[in-house]
């Protein structure tokens, strides 16, 4: 009996331990979620009601920071666009002039050697030689095969610079992804910042928080603008170089096959008449060619400024505002570097500067071309073979057998197109040299375009 009342108050007393430590285990937990409770409510008294508390400065301060980085990771990106995607190297400067003055060369040379025996022929048609014919066929025959394969070289090069630039990914897709997540990035960090900002219990800090706000968003659109006037430029100039050098290459290996007919013709004269239609062709095609090379960089500048306009939604800023105004003048007096000097850095004179750099960028492009690119030059030099070829056409046509007219009108016809082939021997030496003399001087100055981007590249180097 006093065994089983041993056992009994044991196992009671095993019993009141548990509960005991129950208990315990219970307060314990109560006063700890007490506890983080009051961390919790002295963290939020600390955000919300002290002016300046340090838990609400440090977000402020990490916000701060990792808008300061994708903003310089936008400013970047821009200028490596601007440099990648419509490089042109030096070396190419002088060897396409070269290559398209020394196919001009030889087709002027051709049409002097032409024109000798027609004048030869004026008075007595018998007097022309058919070898000397040949020779000039031949002489010019060259002279399309050079300037064709110019165009063809500059050609292949563009699309390796553009397949360069893709695989690092300036493309117009993914650089549009990459800014538009920029975009989505520095949106959010606003909107963290505006909402932050309400815990401001001061309304002047509060109000400065906000104007700081307001011209954080307004340099993003800045940099946002940047972005789509230079990628609205890389696509015209894309487009524009490289619809003429497709062209031009078609239109002198289209007169390289009316060479081959010519000289075939000495042979098999009913090959004449194709051999002039085929000329005729491909000199309407060089009139048309800066015409339609222009106006297809213009058309894909405005779609690609219409695409861009519905992905990003951008716009240029507008004026500031008086208050912004002054905060700009405030940040440029003080002399020690915070967050906000560096974003406000980064566009610095960016609105003058992007002119700027847009008015010398196409200055140095225009000093580029060749007498036959230029818009107003090309046609008409254009023109003149296309007068010389409606003649050889009237004259094959309609005075086959009459030799002493047919030899006239294709004297007559020689003597225009040696016009422009002049023309175009002197102008092209004349810009080129131009554009390197006007370069030298940018260079000297430090104000060639390169120049600015690669030291606003150091600049950002610093963040």
């Amino acid at each position: 009996m006093s065994k089983f009342s041993n056992s009994e108050s044991t196992c009671c007393f095993k019993q009141d331990s548990a509960m005991q430590g129950y208990l315990v285990l219970c307060v314990l937990l109560i006063l700890g979620f007490l506890g983080q409770g009051s961390v919790y409510a002295g963290d939020a008294r600390a955000t919300g009601n002290e002016p300046g508390g340090p838990p609400l400065q440090e977000l402020f301060a990490e916000t701060d920071k990792k808008l300061l980085l994708a903003l310089v990771k936008l400013a970047r990106f821009n200028i490596h666009l601007q440099l990648e995607t419509n490089r042109h190297q030096k070396w190419r400067s002088l060897t396409y002039p070269l290559g398209r003055e020394s196919g001009t060369a030889l087709t002027f040379a051709a049409t002097l050697m032409d024109l000798r025996q027609q004048a030869k022929g004026l008075d007595s048609p018998a007097r022309i030689s058919r070898n000397e014919l040949k020779k000039a066929v031949t002489c010019g025959l060259i002279g399309n095969a050079v300037s064709g394969g110019s165009s063809a070289l500059e050609l292949a090069q563009n699309t390796w610079v553009m397949l360069r630039a893709k695989e690092k990914g300036y493309s117009p897709k993914s650089s549009v992804v990459f800014v538009k997540k920029i975009v989505a990035d520095t949106d959010r960090l606003l909107e963290i910042r505006q909402q932050l900002s309400a815990y401001e219990p001061s309304d002047e800090k509060r109000r400065i928080t906000d104007l700081e706000t307001k011209l954080v968003r307004r340099i993003r659109q800045q940099l946002l603008f940047e972005f789509c006037n230079w990628s609205r430029h890389s696509r015209d100039q894309a487009w524009r170089e490289n619809t003429f050098y497709t062209l031009d290459s078609m239109q002198n290996f289209t007169r390289m096959s009316a060479a081959i007919m010519a000289m075939r013709a000495f042979g098999h004269p009913e090959l004449a008449r194709p051999s002039v239609v085929c000329a005729l062709v491909s000199n309407s095609l060089a009139t048309l060619n800066p015409i339609v090379s222009s106006c297809a960089g213009i058309a894909i500048r405005k779609h690609q400024e219409h695409r861009l306009t519905e992905e990003l939604l951008f716009e240029r800023p507008s004026t500031p505002s008086p208050e912004l105004d002054l905060l700009l003048k405030k940040l440029s007096l003080e002399k020690h570097e915070d967050w906000l000097q560096k974003v406000v850095a980064l566009t610095t004179r960016t609105e003058l500067l992007d002119t700027e750099l847009n008015r010398e960028t196409r200055e140095i492009e225009r000093y580029r071309q060749v007498a036959q690119q230029q818009t107003i030059s090309g046609p008409l030099i254009g023109l003149t073979g296309v007068a010389s070829s409606i003649l050889a056409a009237v004259a094959i046509y309609g005075y086959r057998r009459d030799l002493d007219t047919a030899n006239k009108l294709g004297f007559a016809g020689r003597l225009t197109h040696g016009t422009g082939q002049a023309y175009a021997l002197l102008n092209t030496p004349y810009t080129i040299s131009s554009g390197m003399i006007r370069n030298r001087k940018l260079r000297k100055r430090g104000e060639l375009p390169i120049q600015v981007l690669e030291e606003r590249l150091e600049r950002l180097a610093r963040y």
